[in-house]
């Protein structure tokens, strides 16, 4: 068993209180099975509020009851009752885990922690292009589990993956050119044609779509208003934002591009791809209408995308709908936005 870590993983640690987007507000809660039954035997004045805080929702997972858009066990001093009360081991899965992120493979595994954290996502942006070198460590047998995928096929993908990775890496090129790059060669791999459609993608079809997305957090929705209401734009694209570009696009390519070894689909490799160039034409158009020219203020893009549209299952289905359908947001209509605003 072989595991995989990106640059930055060894070096992440909840700051806790010190977070400025707790995971505790404005996010729902799913407790695991496992965890229910051991808060039912609580006792004390914890396990009284441990049983009257579990709920079922209507999709049927047993979940926090938020008060006031938060876990109610966040305190007074953005800090966790349970952990204190009862030990991190304590933790449901989901609040111990996050922001780690486990893809097992069978035969190897794949770590990573979520730009969706605000801490995590600083830790990525700290990297240099150049510094994102996944290692490896062989390990004893962890799962018992057999590899469900074509061998050849995973080989292939892990090849075609260290060439997207190669491309975001050459700082020679700009980073939205090499984006562009990305596309064009899935676009080769799969043999994908788009006929003779001329669409391109606008900053109109991007706010269209992020406007009808469920909203998660207050500051997501003050970020969308505010772009609606400026339709005037100034994109402020300098060093640290094409450095932004590269190793945000790394990460999510390096989450999501091997599991489409498991798809029948020849054209799976597009959207991992995809993914990734509009969450870049989702920074770069917000960016330019609200005018962030602060790197911190623009991290914090970063991260409420993937808050807002990857960990909402309903907004993600959606995206990966538009992406695979609507032809504003096909490969050549994002190639050709990104070459729109000048940064190809």
């Amino acid at each position: 068993m072989r595991e995989i870590y990106p640059p930055h993983y060894a070096a992440f640690h909840c700051i806790a209180g010190a977070c400025p987007d707790s995971c505790c507000k404005e996010w729902e809660i799913v407790v695991d099975a496992e965890s229910v039954e051991k808060y039912q035997m609580v006792s004390g004045e914890l396990g009284n509020r441990l049983r009257q805080a579990m709920i079922t929702d209507a999709d049927g997972d047993v979940i926090f009851q938020e008060r006031e858009k938060r876990c109610p066990f966040w305190n007074a001093q953005q800090l966790c009752d349970i952990h204190g009360g009862l030990g991190e081991a304590a933790l449901c899965e989901t609040c111990r885990q996050f922001p780690r992120v486990t893809q097992d493979y069978g035969d190897f595994i794949e770590y990573d922690i979520s730009p969706a954290c605000p801490e995590a996502a600083r830790l990525l942006m700290e990297l240099t292009p150049e510094q994102w070198l996944l290692s490896e460590n062989d390990c004893p047998e962890v799962t018992g589990s057999f590899p469900e995928y074509d061998g050849k096929i995973m080989q292939q993908r892990k090849d075609q993956r260290r060439i997207l990775f190669a491309c975001l890496q050459d700082t020679s090129v700009p980073a939205l050119k090499q984006i562009s790059h990305c596309l064009e060669l899935v676009t080769q791999w799969t043999d994908f044609s788009e006929g003779t459609s001329d669409a391109i993608c606008t900053e109109d079809d991007i706010l269209s779509f992020l406007n009808g997305c469920e909203v998660l957090t207050e500051d997501w929705k003050m970020i969308l208003t505010r772009a609606r209401e400026n339709p005037e734009v100034s994109l402020f694209y300098d060093a640290a934002l094409d450095k932004e570009i590269r190793l945000f696009g790394m990460d999510m390519l390096y989450r999501y591009y091997l599991r489409t070894a498991y798809s029948d689909d020849p054209f799976a490799i597009l959207l991992p791809v995809q993914l990734a160039a509009f969450a870049v034409c989702t920074v770069l158009t917000l960016t330019a209408h609200i005018k962030i020219q602060d790197e911190e203020q623009r991290l914090r893009i970063w991260q409420l995308f993937v808050k807002e549209i990857e960990y909402d299952g309903d907004n993600l289905e959606e995206l990966e709908w538009q992406l695979e359908t609507n032809a504003a947001f096909s490969p050549a209509a994002l190639c050709a936005y990104f070459e729109s605003v000048g940064g190809a």
